[in-house]
């Protein structure tokens, strides 16, 4: 106990010399020693954090344990493992600093820290509270209970529509996590709870009804409905709260559907993109005061990583005023420039990947 205090309380200045000649896993994992040492290696990692990295999953045969984790800024590959028996079989949906939303081969979810290994495990399905009841069978399908009659769903055909946000506070270990099934059932949970919790998605104007995508930020869950308008939701207390701010405005009424995505800057204006691989794509921004869109020309000095929903400062590998996004199972990536409205494929990385963020 003696040792660890003396490390705990080594002078800054002195800590901070010898955290400086870390690589960025090694920075990640002496954040976990103390909150002295979180505190200064996040003063020397400050750039690194807002620039997302990208997680590379192992095939899912043969089985293994590891992962790999690709930094551009260093443009290097680093190994991870002994991430769980199962872990190529089991799916990341979603992401939040080092920490994973996996969910696994018994369809139950789970939270992953890539760095220290540690795991929360979340309440069962169906633990679930709300109009819709859920029923687990032996081989992992679902029955679900909708106003007392049955509907039976494959959980993979249900998975290939889930959408899912995760938030983790580093220091604290708070966490809220909030899970679709299909396009009309919305499910979360958060820390100190023991089951999950419907958040009504027919309530209200049809148009806000459904979930297309969903991005959390700053205690606010935005949720693009199916017909391409927004529903915010304020989670700052124990029960999420519908705020005025949702918007009724369907700006490609009168278009044929392409991909719809939505997103957060880093000066919180809300954004929206309309695009389909290989053609020209739209971006909106959220014009709160008039409930309407407003045509986006530029992101400035951002780029925007859809599968986080957030725009980044471009530094370095990134390019500014362009969009990132993946496909074909998350097996590609595209950067499309927002100027000349160009596309640009990146080579595959032969398997799933998901990005995240130091």
């Amino acid at each position: 106990m003696s040792n660890y205090r003396i490390w705990s309380e080594l002078n800054s200045d002195v800590l901070k010399l010898i955290l400086e000649r870390l690589d960025i896993i090694s920075n990640l994992r002496a954040r976990c020693v103390c909150k002295n040492w979180y505190r200064v290696c996040k003063q020397i990692s400050s750039v690194q954090d807002t620039f997302p990295w990208v997680i590379i999953f192992p095939p899912k045969r043969p089985k293994s344990n590891s992962c790999h984790l690709f930094n551009p800024q260093e443009n290097k590959f680093y190994k991870l493992s002994n991430l769980g028996k199962d872990f190529s079989a089991n799916r990341c949906i979603a992401t939040s600093g080092s920490w994973l939303l996996m969910l696994d081969i018994r369809s139950s979810l789970y939270v992953l820290n890539l760095f220290t290994r540690e795991t929360i495990d979340l309440p069962p399905l169906e633990s679930h509270q709300g109009r819709l009841r859920v029923m687990r069978f032996e081989d992992n399908t679902f029955s679900f209970l909708i106003n007392q009659s049955y509907s039976y769903i494959d959980a993979t055909k249900a998975l290939s529509q889930t959408k899912a946000v995760l938030w983790v506070d580093e220091k604290t270990k708070d966490y809220i996590v909030v899970w679709s099934i299909g396009l009309f059932y919305i499910m979360f949970t958060r820390r100190g709870n023991d089951s999950w919790r419907e958040i009504p998605t027919r309530e209200g104007p049809e148009s806000l009804h459904g979930c297309q995508d969903l991005v959390y930020k700053e205690n606010k869950l935005y949720v693009l409905t199916c017909q391409n308008q927004i529903r915010i939701l304020n989670f700052s207390q124990e029960l999420p709260r519908a705020i005025p701010e949702n918007v009724h405005h369907d700006p490609f009424k009168y278009e044929s559907q392409w991909r719809s995505k939505i997103g957060v800057t880093v000066s919180g204006d809300v954004l929206l993109v309309w695009n389909r691989l290989n053609q020209i794509f739209k971006i909106l921004k959220l014009n709160v005061e008039e409930g309407t869109w407003d045509k986006v020309d530029s992101l400035g000095g951002e780029s925007w990583i859809t599968d986080l929903g957030v725009t980044v400062p471009a530094i370095e590998e990134t390019k500014p005023n362009s969009i990132y996004y993946t496909c074909s199972g998350n097996k590609f990536v595209y950067c499309g420039d927002v100027s000349t409205q160009s596309l640009e494929r990146f080579p595959n990385f032969n398997t799933n990947f998901n990005f995240g963020y130091a």
